[in-house]
């Protein structure tokens, strides 16, 4: 093919227009003859045994068209990430402040409220289990009777670590803690339940993965899938937590009892007391190396507080043992993975899912050691980096790594590294500067022994314009603009003659979940795959129409091109064609990302193999009288394989660091005795506009070889997992004072050593 003439241009959102405008439909925004309001009822208590429910005033209102408990769920009463041990509605005893007892549907808001009011509960409030580490004690009492508080315990070898630790020079041991996140999307989880003319549920949802939504609702209903259909409207954000089911199947329980049209919208606080957060972790962490730098072993054991239930906790648990080595040759690692329940908020995935947590810890270490070697940050970085070749503690050997390096090079040459001595380190008697760095590595994919698939659907018409069906829902990352990108590329056509069609399980085909930076790698190839079927059908009758050899032809800017040079025909001209003559101009495609088969050394289960490197260097300058930290400059320099849309990468990338210095410095769901004490955005302190500094940012494009579409690979995850490492270390830099938990309060960050023991 011809230089590309989409794929890699700025290129402007399908549905961008609707967006800005207002036009573009929510969850909120649909409406439907006779709809309902549905609210759910919780719990007050973080534990209590239900003695009492009776819902009969709330069933014999004026107005309340359905009242449901467990007892009226048809099918199973449970939601599914990996293991289905959370019900929708709770039996006999409510472990958590989020757990929903019963469930409404009445003619408007304040109808639904007077019915949860009216429902009678009486509860035996229970002592709960807060910590994790008293969760795990022997004879703890057990969160749910029955299963051990330890939900997982896993231990991950490579190498001989003890051995290693034994000879090494220089030895750090430190314990880190990390916080509860919120995810804070603008639009708040939310469905829209209906019954159809054939008695099957449709569900408007707000989600990352409607297929899986469909199962669920499905088996809650005890209907066959084929009866439920899941719509995935515009996404008002999601970063994870709409990977896991929230309140879509309790709209389509309510509008099959209801026989209704249900409209199951949660409210921030709501929100925010209820759904999954960002893991808590307690890591300790040990790191060997020699005099001169070189890292020996590295020893972890990792700790996460789940809540009350499973969902996602295995797999950000393997996650962040996973990536706990960091983006460095270290051949001895030994990981310990332990999830623990207790009656706290549940957790669950969040944009890097176990990667900033893992992070944060394995960057802050290298410039410990750094420090006590007397080494540059830099240097040690360089010097134990991996490249392509290297072969991981996990088994699997790095095909493209070059930019590890290339990134770290990259941000320091933009900052100017070894010339920051030269700047201002102390501009006021109350004022320190710093300068940190932190780069990572983030895989793209599922990961090996996991389904990893995607399907779409393209239809060329008579016109040239193409209609493209797929799964994948688009909740701002981004890859409906890709997907049109790479079909329009493909097909020779413009983006405005591409339509994709919002993922919809009666239409598309199932994608999978939008979660570990997949899609633009998985259903960019179904895309790339599909359009290759019509595009071969085309030039093979441009070919016959011509008689020019097919070898010569190609299809760029609407037209048929010769040599490169532009012909008389157009592709209109050859769908028309096409479409009188019975040519198909359909194409189906179900692309199953393959890892290979010829790595037996690979021992970590679910490895991933594609990789994302990134390097951010941060200028922070610390208030030593009150502890506030602002951050004056940052530099992202990250590797996007190659960018699809240019405007999409650099978009992730900017929302990825503010994100990421949130979490670094201010984002904190604070949990007393399981209850959530500011479960709102005024006093759950997000950065403002004013909080983030002009970001300096450059993107690498080195291709990735292992069947990314053009060698792009995903980016929407990476750009928050070294933000706050990076903070950490220039704040260490500026005040000499190291941090081990996140995030790094005013209070964390005083009180500062005297000021004769900060470097100057």
């Amino acid at each position: 093919m011809t230089e590309s003439a989409i794929v890699g241009q700025w290129t402007a959102a399908p549905g961008a227009e609707e967006i800005v405008t207002g036009k573009a439909r929510y969850c909120p925004d649909i409406q439907l003859p006779g709809l309902l309001c549905g609210k759910l009822l919780y719990s007050p208590h973080a534990r209590a045994r239900i003695r009492k429910l009776d819902v009969r005033k709330a069933r014999n209102m004026p107005g309340v068209f359905a009242v449901i408990t467990h007892a009226d769920i048809p099918g199973e009463n449970s939601y599914l990430y990996a293991e289905p041990d959370q019900p929708l509605l709770v039996v006999d005893e409510v472990r958590f402040q989020g757990d929903a007892v019963a469930a409404v549907a009445a003619v408007d808001e304040r109808t639904a409220d007077a019915a949860l009011a009216a429902i009678e509960v009486e509860y035996q409030e229970l002592p709960g289990i807060f910590d994790p580490l008293e969760a795990m004690q022997p004879g703890a009492d057990q969160v749910v009777q029955g299963e051990d508080n330890v939900m997982m315990s896993q231990m991950y070898r490579a190498g001989d670590v003890e051995a290693a630790i034994a000879s090494a020079d220089v030895v750090i041991e430190n314990t880190y803690r990390t916080q509860w996140a919120e995810q804070a999307f603008l639009e708040m989880e939310g469905g829209v339940g209906l019954v159809d003319d054939e008695g099957g549920i449709t569900v408007y949802s707000s989600c990352q993965a409607p297929h899986r939504d469909r199962m669920q609702i499905a088996r809650a209903l005890a209907m066959p899938e084929s009866m439920v259909r899941v719509i995935t409207p515009y996404i008002g954000g999601a970063f994870g937590a709409k990977d896991e089911a929230h309140v879509q199947i309790h709209a389509g329980l309510l509008a099959h009892a209801a026989q209704r049209p249900v409209h199951l919208i949660r409210e921030r606080r709501e929100s925010m007391l209820t759904h999954v957060k960002r893991h808590p972790m307690i890591i300790d962490y040990t790191t060997a190396a020699t005099k001169e730098g070189k890292l020996l072993a590295v020893k972890a054991r990792v700790i996460a507080d789940a809540g009350p239930y499973t969902n996602s906790t295995h797999e950000v648990l393997n996650k962040c043992g996973e990536f706990i080595g960091g983006p460095y040759k270290v051949e001895n690692v030994e990981v310990e993975k332990i999830g623990v329940r207790t009656n706290n908020p549940i957790t669950g995935a969040f944009r890097g899912f176990g990667a900033p947590q893992a992070a944060f810890v394995y960057e802050s270490q290298m410039d410990d050691l750094a420090r006590k070697l007397g080494m540059d940050p830099l240097a040690i970085r360089l010097l134990n980096g991996v490249e392509t070749g290297t072969k991981m503690y996990t088994g699997v050997v790095i095909r493209e790594g070059t930019a590890m390096k290339a990134s770290l090079n990259k941000a320091a040459e933009m900052i100017e590294w070894e010339k920051r001595d030269q700047v201002e380190r102390r501009p006021a008697r109350h004022l320190r500067r710093g300068f940190g760095m932190a780069t990572i590595l983030k895989g793209s994919g599922l990961g090996r022994g996991l389904a990893d698939h995607a399907g779409v659907v393209l239809e060329m018409h008579r016109d040239g314009s193409v209609v493209l069906q797929s799964g994948a829902a688009d909740m701002g990352q981004g890859i409906v603009t890709v997907m049109a990108q790479l079909a329009a590329e493909r097909l020779g056509i413009g983006m405005s003659s591409v339509r994709v069609v919002r993922a919809d399980t009666a239409k598309s085909p199932d994608a999978g979940a939008s979660c570990a930076s997949r899609q633009a790698m998985v259903s960019g190839n179904a895309v790339l795959e599909a359009a290759d079927t019509i595009r071969d059908t085309l030039l093979t009758m441009a070919a016959g129409k011509t008689k020019i050899a097919r070898d010569r032809l190609d299809l760029k800017a609407g037209r048929l091109t010769v040599d490169g040079e532009p012909h008389e025909l157009t592709v209109k001209d050859l769908a028309l064609r096409a479409g009188i003559w019975g040519y198909p101009l359909h194409a189906e495609s179900l692309v199953h990302f393959e890892y290979p088969t010829d790595v037996p050394d690979v021992t970590y289960r679910f490895s991933q193999e594609v990789f994302q490197f990134c390097t951010q260097i941060a200028q922070v300058l610390v208030d030593c009288e009150t502890g506030q930290v602002t951050v004056e400059r940052l530099i992202a320099v990250h590797d996007a394989g190659k960018m699809i849309n240019p405007g999409g990468v650099y978009g992730q990338i900017e929302g990825g660091i503010a994100q990421g210095i949130g979490y670094a410095l201010t984002e904190e769901l604070i949990v007393k005795e399981g209850h959530t004490q500011n479960p709102s955005l005024e006093n759950y302190v997000i950065p403002m506009a004013f909080d983030i500094p002009e970001l300096e940012m450059e993107v690498l494009e080195i291709p990735e070889p292992l069947g990314a579409p053009l060698g792009a690979k995903g980016i929407a995850e990476s750009p928050i997992i070294p933000t706050a490492p990076a903070i950490r270390n220039a704040i260490y830099d500026a005040i000499d004072k190291p941090l081990y938990e996140l995030p790094m309060t005013a209070e964390r960050v005083l009180p500062v050593p005297d000021a004769g023991s900060i470097r100057h």
